[in-house]
């Protein structure tokens, strides 16, 4: 009987020990990794583009697609629905957010970023319209292909996308540069 106790209180003890290094170290970098990562998603700079592969797609039709693809690009916290326009092939993404709330270069990265990431992942997407409580944009897949030199379907590749977009799209100048020839309007 005594040797069976000792091993109960043994077991015990090892499984409480467990539990405080599992939920007071383990799981707390876990948790700080997960966050970090989070915010590295909402920066065109840091994004992981690599992890919208899933979401290729031949036709901009598919609404489900569409609109999992744009919750996983920068911005996406202030989405506020979708609108498709197949006869023009054209996606208009809503966001709940006044642009006098961004600072304009960081806004202007974005857009550029998840515009050109829109194309690249959905071949027959012409143009996407970014509306915003107080203005939109129009961008276009034949100026963002002009833009980058090179034919849009090839940056699906991460390393192409990182020298061919990424790059582009650091320095202030560069993203002036981008937006003003992308945009439409």
């Amino acid at each position: 009987m005594r040797i069976r106790n000792i091993w109960i209180i043994t077991l015990v003890v090892l499984g409480i020990s467990g539990l405080v290094i599992v939920e007071g170290l383990v799981n707390p970098k876990i948790e700080a990794k997960q966050t970090r990562y989070e915010e590295e998603q909402q920066n065109p700079l840091t994004h992981n583009f690599a992890a919208l592969a899933k979401y290729r797609s031949p036709y901009m039709g598919d609404n489900s697609n569409l609109s999992h693809l744009n919750q996983a690009l920068p911005l996406r916290e202030r989405l506020n629905g979708y609108q498709l326009y197949p006869e023009t092939f054209t996606a208009q993404v809503n966001y709940s957010l006044d642009t006098r709330e961004m600072d304009a270069e960081e806004l202007e990265r974005i857009l550029v970023y998840n515009a050109v990431a829109n194309f690249v992942m959905i071949d027959n997407l012409e143009q996407i319209v970014y509306q915003f409580d107080n203005t939109s944009h129009t961008l276009r897949r034949e100026s963002a292909q002009q833009w980058t030199g090179t034919e849009l379907k090839e940056l699906q590749n991460p390393e192409l996308w990182n020298s061919t977009v990424r790059e582009k799209l650091v320095e202030p100048g560069q993203v002036k540069e981008a937006f003003s020839q992308i945009v439409a309007n």
